[in-house]
């Protein structure tokens, strides 16, 4: 799959996507990537191409119609809402999103729309806007983590972002009904699981109240900010490092082996007195094995 990256005003991290599948945010965040910069023209896919960005495996026609159909449903109903101290406004993504197929379902193609009135999202971006490579999205399994790594990746530079409990449980969507262990285990567990290849040294704290019970008030993420600028495509495709070499200070280390152990050990001549000592010894040898006959 290409290296796709997707770019978008910080305000779509706000929309809430209820009960949305991994496989619809795939989709739909495939065709953010691809409809920035396009103004509010008309943008058509077959689902070759949409099943190549959003990194989904196409075995069954019926079950892609049934993602199709689900992910249409669930972007007529997507909106942003803007809410000033006078006024309130409702403001949908899309003008249009249309799926046509073959009567035997063999090819599919999307017509996505993008409203006027929301095309700040994808096309009027200054500084206030969030980036992350499309391959590292759809590579995350659980919907929590996916919505923590868009919301996360806003601060990347950061490296750090507190959330608000009631905060929390509204932008990952989670039943208001959740307790703490809840949290741990259903939503807690799978971001660090699923993230941490992706923010280095990637941590949760808990910041509780000290009235009776320690109510937890919110919860608290670092990791090791990004420097800006520095995209690389092949981060996580680099080769393994070569292994040390010995250290050779260590492998000359003086040892109690006799010399005459080790590999390409040449015997030296002997002194004049070594020599003198060896034929004494050689001669008292002799003299005892005559002794002994």
């Amino acid at each position: 799959m290409a290296n796709e990256v997707v770019k978008h005003h910080n305000d779509l991290n706000t929309v809430i996507m209820r009960k949305w599948t991994a496989e619809e945010m795939n989709f739909f965040f495939a065709i953010i990537a691809k409809a920035r910069d396009k103004d509010t023209s008309d943008l058509v896919f077959d689902k070759y191409q949409l099943a190549e960005l959003a990194n989904y495996s196409i075995e069954h026609n019926k079950r892609f119609y049934d993602t199709m159909d689900s992910l249409a449903n669930n972007i007529s109903q997507l909106r942003y809402i803007e809410k000033t101290k006078n006024s309130i406004e409702y403001m949908p993504l899309f003008t249009r999103f249309k799926v046509e197929w073959e009567e035997d379902l063999s090819d599919m193609q999307a017509q996505v729309s993008v409203s006027p009135l929301f095309e700040y999202i994808l096309n009027k971006l200054s500084a206030n806007f969030t980036q992350y490579e499309l391959q590292e999205f759809t590579s995350i399994r659980s919907t929590y983590a996916k919505t923590a790594y868009r919301l996360l990746k806003q601060w990347r530079t950061v490296g750090r972002k507190e959330f608000k409990i009631d905060e929390f449980k509204l932008l990952l969507d989670m039943p208001s009904s959740y307790k703490s262990s809840e949290i741990d285990r259903a939503v807690i567990t799978p971001i660090l699981k699923q993230l941490s290849p992706y923010f280095e040294d990637l941590k949760v704290k808990k910041i509780k109240s000290k009235k009776r019970g320690n109510p937890v008030l919110a919860y608290e993420f670092t990791w090791k900010k990004e420097v800006a600028g520095t995209y690389d495509p092949d981060k996580f495709n680099k080769p393994k490092s070569e292994p040390k070499k010995a250290n050779k200070s260590k492998s000359s280390k003086k040892t109690n082996v006799p010399d005459y152990y080790n590999p390409g050990y040449k015997k030296k001549p002997l002194t004049p007195e070594q020599q003198k000592y060896a034929d004494e010894l050689k001669t008292k040898i002799e003299n005892m094995k005559k002794d002994d006959v």
